[in-house]
């Protein structure tokens, strides 16, 4: 994790608004088995981020790790709110 952590703090100087400076980190925690401290983090980081993609992308993320870490209702909570929030001509293919 530190290695992990030097990289992503690096890549975020410049970009705390992005999502790839909080999904990144986020990641690294989740390869290490430890999906609460990497949502508690995204949990954290969606307050600093304007809504758009890069908040979207943060919020599926935290989905995840919430999954992971045995809280699906609120995973799904938040899933369901990024689906019906998004416009009906939004890219969600990729």
């Amino acid at each position: 994790m530190p290695r992990a952590e030097r990289i992503f703090g690096a890549l975020a100087q410049g970009g705390r608004d992005r999502a790839f400076a909080h999904v990144g980190p986020a990641m690294a925690l989740l390869n290490a088995g430890r999906a609460a401290e990497a949502a508690q983090r995204l949990q954290r980081a969606l307050p600093q981020l304007a809504p758009g993609e890069d908040a979207d992308t943060v919020s599926a993320f935290c989905a995840l790790a919430l999954q992971l870490e045995g809280r699906t209702s609120e995973s799904t909570r938040l899933l369901r709110e990024l689906l019906h929030n998004a416009p009906p001509d939004a890219d969600n293919d990729g």
